[in-house]
């Protein structure tokens, strides 16, 4: 598992914010999503009795249209093949977000790959509104963090204007290091926002950070701003990083060419930040091992889609 930064590794301060440089080793976005803060109720419980879980889903029908009607009734939940007896679903809506915007500065972002990714950045942005809180961080092999916690419509043009773009894009760490910096959001919806190329692979160090914060991944890939060749290398691995670290985590991916391309996503990313449904059932999984858990969410109408994360770490003694 990658190590974290050390305190003496940070500093070279810019204007443009703060820069860290850090060494790579490896690689380190529902949606469902477990709740961290509130996962486990109550107080220490005996192995042998369930412990309550809470998680997020989000539910489509086959045109990408969110549906916000069902009951408790429609879903299943299997945790490490077992099904779970759910308990409560409610339906969430404009629930605050805090967002971490990760945005790709690696070579394969030179050009119109980086105009286009700060274009889609700023057009987000006004379409969230406080209490929604986001920062703003840049990473290729290095990490440089360009804004910390704003309000969306607070100004953000001076931190991300003239980006210089260059090296490798170490997504896996950059997601790491931003799933942290959610643990000082005021919002207890979070989740983090790729602006990517998407060329890096996934590795499993990263997919188990992903299952232990619980936190849904959500990603606009620029297209265009990568090789052909370099994208069937990827895809014939295990799929661009933007994709599987979606999948894993319960979130979505979109990709595009252009800013019309985007008018469509940049509508729904917003509704899917802070629209989800709320699932609650008692686990008959009880230990305490630290182990993570497999989990399958599905609804009782097969037209439907269901995004949710595939896998959960358990609490520990």
């Amino acid at each position: 598992m990658p190590e974290h930064p050390e305190p003496n590794r940070i500093g070279n301060h810019s204007s443009n914010g703060r820069r860290i440089r850090l060494p790579i080793k490896g690689v380190l976005l529902c949606s469902l999503l477990l709740l961290p803060d509130g996962l486990f109720k109550g107080p220490a419980r005996s192995e042998n009795r369930p412990l309550p879980v809470s998680l997020h889903v989000a539910v489509t029908d086959r045109n990408g249209k969110p549906v916000e009607d069902l009951q408790a009734a429609d879903f299943e939940v299997f945790e490490k093949k077992k099904l779970q007896k759910v308990t409560q679903a409610r339906f969430e809506r404009n629930v605050p977000v805090s967002l971490g915007v990760l945005v790709d500065v690696s070579k394969s972002m030179e050009g119109n790959g980086i105009r286009l990714a700060l274009k889609l950045l700023k057009r987000l942005a006004t379409r969230l509104e406080s209490p929604d809180e986001l920062f703003v961080h840049a990473f290729s092999a290095e990490y440089q963090e360009l804004l910390d916690y704003m309000a969306p419509e607070d100004y953000l043009e001076e931190a991300v204007e003239n980006l210089s773009t260059g090296g490798r894009p170490h997504m896996g760490q950059a997601l790491d290091l931003a799933l942290i910096k959610l643990r000082e959001a005021s919002n207890p919806n979070r989740a983090v926002l790729f602006i990517s190329a998407g060329r890096d692979i996934a590795g499993p160090a990263t997919l188990d950070h992903i299952a232990r914060h619980r936190r849904p991944v959500y990603a606009l890939g620029i297209e265009g701003a990568i090789s052909f060749r370099t994208r069937i290398k990827i895809l014939n691995v295990k799929g661009s990083a933007l994709k599987v670290y979606a999948d894993h985590s319960g979130g979505s991916v979109y990709f595009v060419e252009s800013e019309e391309e985007a008018a469509g996503p940049l509508e729904m990313l917003p509704y899917q930040l802070k629209n989800r449904y709320v699932l609650e059932y008692p686990s008959t999984h009880p230990k305490r091992d630290g182990k993570f858990r497999k989990i399958r969410v599905a609804v009782n109408q097969p037209q439907y889609q269901v995004r949710f994360l595939k896998r959960y770490q358990a609490p520990r003694r």
